[in-house]
């Protein structure tokens, strides 16, 4: 007998000749496979009630290898968020999100944007992705990911370590994908609002000064086209953000919808479009600040499944980013009116094809990338690329999968840069696995790197671009060994080492005027321990600990390296009542902070060092009725403040409202 597939409301139907008796399997990704056995007696009616997975490696994942495969089955090293996560942490964004993980720190730039450190990198070293698309916009050469919000997010894949053989440039050190929800197969629509308020804000001035968030996602099925719509509206009011500078009043505003079209069984074809919007005023003793971003993004895949089981899949991605900002004095002087434009347009060709347990995946990539601003040098530069990439994922006795790859990179600017990686993973025992990858990484210098001109008044320095920047380059292994049972508990422990050259650094030119240099080499080096525990069907725990070792060619402590940092969660579940109640924690070792001196050009090691910190987040979610959820939270539930290097927002508390609504289901 064959198989068959349910309808979205989980029916399905099997018709033919029956021998008795006859055993029947359901399986589902992300659940466990169940098998019952049926008669004459009882097979008129055959039910299933599957139970998910604790430890989900049946999951598809696809940042690690740019095609899809089982979690279980991936031998590049690849950390998953989940929906339940993300849920469970009360963050509202992306930068929310990655701040509450081991050896993560976010601060906000001073310059503009989050500064996002990952094992101790900079954010510019790890490439941001979209839905496998890269984000534009890398205002300080950063992606701003608090203007990622998480509502539509579905899920998070990290993967470590250089990434340029499949990514190219950005991708050095790793590759964070943030992948947005799928679509439903019943027509749908979520709404969900927010308030959030500090303890500070309402003890000055009650209520009328918090922050406001209205979310909505709506899907709606028309035969063979899906169109899918989302709108979210974020305001914030008085939010210190950063050391001297108060933000008055922060407005974002996302918009976007696409449709997905199966023209049959081998085509499709699929376009979204996303605007979004920020406006921001701030005023300090020094300065007023007034900060208007615009960023844009349309993509159009077109995918092929052709009878000789080849994938191709061909996609037109085209990006704009504007963002104005303009400085005026308290008492009226105008001191910059200056903005940024970027526009980025891409095509991507895929190929994909599965020989047995072997599969080869290829693909060509060309890209403009325009540039304009105010603080660069001749005000608008220009980067053409083309790029060839080749990876074979080989499979041996279902024990040993290996996956070797290739990426070319021909700049208009730079010199060709060629990108390899090998990896491997080994099965022993029936729940161990070994995980090892070695690669090369690149990334270009940036525009404002190379051409930036610009006199930052309200900090007394100025900045002059290096037009003689060469691409810096890494080089990495990771070793990782990982235990699971997919019902109760899964343990991996991961050494990891990159080591850098040409690393693009700031420099004195003379007191109050900076630039950019190569210097010779760095190291970051590291271990990583992630845990995840189920203690019984209401209670499971996630904790994991990171220590990093980051030094120069000198030897000498990286900036701001945070040497031991650990995170942990408790998530308990009262089915009965439909209660969720989650505890997350994060404690930061202490170490000594150093802050960068622009009239010596130095980084000049604080007089004492930061005491060991922590930070704990609260989040209940009940449900109150078949439509609606709510939920309250309380972040830095322990008041934690640093005036100087943060974290610099107190205790704040939340509430949320949120109701799913499906055409025949209640949620």
């Amino acid at each position: 007998m064959g198989g068959t597939s349910t309808d979205p409301y989980g029916k399905f139907t099997f018709s033919g000749e029956f021998n008795f008796p006859v055993e029947v399997t359901a399986s589902h990704i992300g659940f466990k496979t169940q098998t019952k056995f049926f008669d004459k007696k009882n097979i008129n009616e055959i039910k299933f009630i599957l139970t998910k997975e604790f430890i989900k490696m049946s999951e598809l994942v696809v940042t690690g290898t740019r095609t899809q495969k089982l979690h279980d089955n991936v031998p590049i090293a690849t950390e998953v968020i989940s929906k339940e996560d993300i849920n469970n942490s009360g963050a509202q964004s992306i930068a929310d999100l990655l701040s509450q993980r081991a050896g993560v720190s976010l601060q906000t730039s001073v310059e503009g944007g989050s500064v996002l450190n990952i094992l101790g990198m900079d954010s510019r070293y790890i490439l941001i992705l979209m839905d496998g698309q890269p984000i534009t916009g890398r205002f300080n050469n950063r992606v701003a990911l608090d203007q990622i919000l998480v509502n539509r997010v579905k899920k998070v894949e990290i993967v470590k370590g250089p990434n340029s053989s499949l990514y190219g440039s950005e991708a050095m050190a790793g590759v964070i994908n943030i992948i947005t929800k799928d679509l439903d197969s019943l027509e749908s629509i979520d709404v969900s609002a927010r308030y959030n308020n500090t303890q500070n804000k309402f003890k000055n001035t009650g209520i009328k000064n918090g922050s406001q968030n209205l979310n909505i996602n709506a899907y709606k099925p028309l035969n063979k086209v899906k169109i899918k719509f989302n709108a979210d509206l974020n305001q914030i009011k008085n939010d210190k953000s950063i050391q001297l500078i108060e933000i008055d009043k922060l407005d974002k505003q996302t918009l976007g919808g696409g449709l997905d079209w199966e023209f049959d069984e081998n085509q499709s074809v699929s376009l979204n479009i996303q605007m979004y919007n920020q406006n921001e005023t701030g005023k300090s003793k020094l300065m007023n600040t007034d900060t208007k971003i615009l960023r844009n993004s349309f993509s159009l895949t077109h995918n092929i499944f052709t009878e000789s089981n080849w994938n191709i899949k061909q996609s037109i991605n085209s990006n704009t980013y504007s963002r104005n900002y303009v400085q005026l004095r308290p008492w009226g002087d105008l001191e910059k009116d200056d903005t940024t434009n970027e526009d980025y347009l891409e095509y991507e060709l895929l190929v994909n094809k599965s020989f047995g347990s072997n599969e080869i995946t290829a693909g060509f990539e060309t890209y403009n990338a325009k540039y304009k601003s105010d603080r660069i040098l001749f005000g608008t530069q220009e980067l053409n690329n083309q790029s060839l990439f080749a990876q074979y994922d080989m499979d041996f006795l279902n024990q040993l999968s290996a996956i070797i790859g290739l990426r070319f990179d021909n700049y208009s600017e730079y010199n060709s840069v060629l990108s390899p990686r090998v990896g491997f993973m080994f099965r022993f025992k029936e729940n161990w696995k070994l995980r090892s990858s070695w690669g090369q990484g690149f990334r270009a210098p940036s525009f404002m790197e190379r051409f930036i001109d610009w006199n930052h008044v309200q900090f007394n320095y100025s900045v002059e671009g290096n037009p003689n920047l060469e691409p810096e380059k890494s080089d990495g292994i990771n070793i990782g060994i990982e235990y699971v049972n997919t019902s109760k508990y899964q343990m991996s422990l991961m050494f990891y080492q990159t080591k850098f050259k040409n690393l693009i650094e700031d420099f004195t030119i003379k007191p109050g005027l900076l630039s950019y240099q190569n210097i010779d080499k760095a190291t970051f080096s590291g271990l990583e321990l992630m845990c995840q525990l189920k203690i019984s069907d209401q209670f499971d725990s996630k904790w994991g600990v990171n220590w990093v070792n980051n030094v120069d060619g000198q030897n000498k402590t990286i900036p701001n390296t945070i040497p031991l940092s650990l995170t942990g969660s408790v998530n308990y579940k009262y089915p009965k009542k439909s209660i969720n109640f989650s505890i997350n924690t994060k404690w930061v070792g202490s170490y000594r902070p150093q802050e960068y001196d622009p009239i010596k050009g130095l980084y000049v090691f604080s007089e004492k060092k930061l005491p060991a910190y922590s930070l704990i987040m609260l989040k209940s979610t009940i449900k109150i009725s078949d439509y609606f959820n709510l939920s309250i939270g309380l972040n830095n539930a322990n008041n934690y403040t640093n005036d100087r290097f943060g974290p610099f927002v107190g205790r704040s508390a939340y509430i949320e409202i949120s109701s799913k609504i499906k055409k025949g289901n209640k949620q």
